[in-house]
C-alpha cells in the first residue's frame, strides 16, 4: 500500500475563534489583502474585521460573484498593482466563492502570471500565504489546494498545494446567519465531497477516516434538511462535516459528480451543491458497479437501505425537482454532447474517479438526472 496526504496547514476550530485572528496573523506581515463577499458590510462583519485588523494595513475587495470569474481575479490583482499595495498575506472571509477567489489572487499576484496561466495541476510557481475564514459550511475550501474559477462560461480549476491556506480559522458562529437555502445547498456540497472522496480511486485509510467522521456529523441532520430551520448546534456539526469533507477531497479529489455539475452551475447558475445533489444518485449507482462495497458501506453509515433512493428522496424533500425540470426544458442533445466532452476531458477529476465514464455514459447519466430516464 502507498498513499500520500499533504496536511501542511494550521486548523483553528471553535465558537468565537474569530477573535484570535490578529494573534494568528501576527507573524505574517502587516499588509493584508482582505477578500469578503458583498454581504459582509451589510451584516456588520466587515466593521468587526476592520476592528480586529486595526494594527494592520488593509486593502479590501468584495466584488466577487457567487461563481468567481477570471475577470474579477484580474481586477483584484490590477488594483493591488495600481495602488502599489504589496500584500504580505491574503485574508479570505466568506463562503467558498470568496475563498476560491482569494486563493486565485494569491497565486496570480505572487507568480506574476494571469489566472489563466495557473489553471491546471501544479502550475503555480509561487503564492502569497492565505488565511481562510469560512462563513458557510459546505465547500471545505479553507483546507484544500483547489480554486474553481469561471472562465469563458466554463469552470476552470487551480490545483496546487501552494494555495492551501496556511491557517484555516473555522468559527461556526459565522455560519449561524446563513440563509436557509444557502445552508441546504452548502450542506449537500459537503455531502458530495465526503462521498466522492470515499469513492475516489485515490482514497486511502486517512481519507476514509475523514469521510466516515464527516458522515457521522451529517447523518442526524439530513432527514430534516429543507424541513425545519437549523439550530446553532446543527450549524456547529455541519461546519465540522464540511471541514472533514475538505480534508478528504484535498487528498483524494472529487470526481464525476463535480465534473458533471460544473456545466449546470456555469450555464444555469444552479447552486453548486444543488447541481451535485441532483447528479449524485445516478453517478453513485454507476460507481456501485465497480465499488459495491463502498456503496453499501455508505448506506450503512447513513442508516439507509439504498443510497441512490435515499439521495433522490433528499432532493424531493428539498424541493429541487421543479427547478431541475425547468433546466431540463432548456437542454437538448447538442448541449448534452458538449457538456459530456467537457466532463471526459476534465483530467483532474477523471483521474480521481473510481469509474471513468465514456462520452455516451456521461450523456446517459445527464439524462437520468435531468429527465429521469
Amino acid at each position: 500500500m502507498f498513499f500520500q496526504c499533504d496536511l501542511n496547514h494550521q486548523i483553528v476550530f471553535g465558537n468565537g475563534t474569530l477573535e484570535q485572528l490578529p494573534q494568528l496573523m501576527s507573524n505574517m506581515g502587516k499588509n493584508v489583502f482582505l477578500a469578503t463577499g458583498r454581504s459582509a458590510k451589510q451584516r456588520g462583519l466587515l466593521s468587526h474585521l476592520m476592528e480586529l485588523l486595526k494594527d494592520f494595513q488593509v486593502l479590501h475587495f468584495d466584488q466577487i460573484s457567487p461563481n468567481p470569474k477570471a475577470e474579477e481575479v484580474h481586477e483584484a490583482v490590477n488594483l493591488l498593482r495600481q495602488k502599489a499595495f504589496e500584500p504580505d498575506v491574503v485574508l479570505a472571509v466568506g463562503g467558498g466563492s470568496v475563498l476560491d477567489f482569494a486563493k486565485a489572487v494569491a497565486a496570480s499576484y505572487a507568480s506574476g502570471k494571469s489566472v489563466e496561466e495557473v489553471f491546471g495541476v501544479n502550475n503555480v510557481p509561487s503564492a502569497l500565504p492565505v488565511v481562510a475564514v469560512p462563513t458557510t459550511h459546505g465547500t471545505g475550501s479553507e483546507v484544500t489546494k483547489y480554486s474553481v474559477i469561471t472562465h469563458e462560461n466554463q469552470k476552470k480549476s487551480i490545483s496546487d498545494i501552494k494555495i492551501v491556506p496556511k491557517v484555516a480559522l473555522v468559527d461556526p458562529v459565522l455560519t449561524y446567519s446563513m440563509p436557509g437555502e444557502v445552508a441546504i445547498d452548502t450542506t449537500l456540497d459537503a455531502f458530495s465531497h465526503l462521498s466522492e472522496a470515499y469513492f475516489s480511486a485515490l482514497c486511502n485509510p486517512i481519507v476514509e477516516a475523514f469521510a466516515e467522521k464527516g458522515f457521522s456529523y451529517l447523518k442526524p441532520h439530513m432527514k430534516n434538511l429543507g424541513k425545519i430551520p437549523m439550530t446553532e448546534k446543527v450549524h456547529d456539526e455541519l461546519t465540522l462535516a464540511s471541514l472533514f469533507g475538505g480534508l478528504a477531497i484535498n487528498s483524494a479529489g472529487s470526481g464525476v459528480v463535480h465534473a458533471m455539475g460544473y456545466p449546470l452551475t456555469s450555464e444555469f447558475e444552479l447552486p453548486h451543491g444543488r447541481a451535485n445533489a441532483v447528479l449524485m444518485p445516478w453517478v453513485f449507482k454507476f460507481n456501485a458497479e465497480v465499488k459495491p462495497e463502498k456503496y453499501e458501506k455508505m448506506g450503512e453509515m447513513l442508516g439507509v437501505t439504498d443510497l441512490a433512493d435515499y439521495l433522490c428522496s433528499i432532493n424531493e424533500q428539498c424541493g429541487f425537482m421543479e427547478q431541475i425540470k425547468a433546466v431540463a426544458n432548456q437542454v437538448d442533445d447538442n448541449k448534452l454532447g458538449k457538456w459530456a466532452e467537457q466532463v471526459v476531458n476534465n483530467h483532474r477529476l477523471m483521474n480521481s474517479a473510481c469509474r471513468k465514464p465514456s462520452l455516451e455514459q456521461v450523456i446517459q447519466l445527464y439524462k437520468q438526472a435531468l429527465f429521469l430516464v
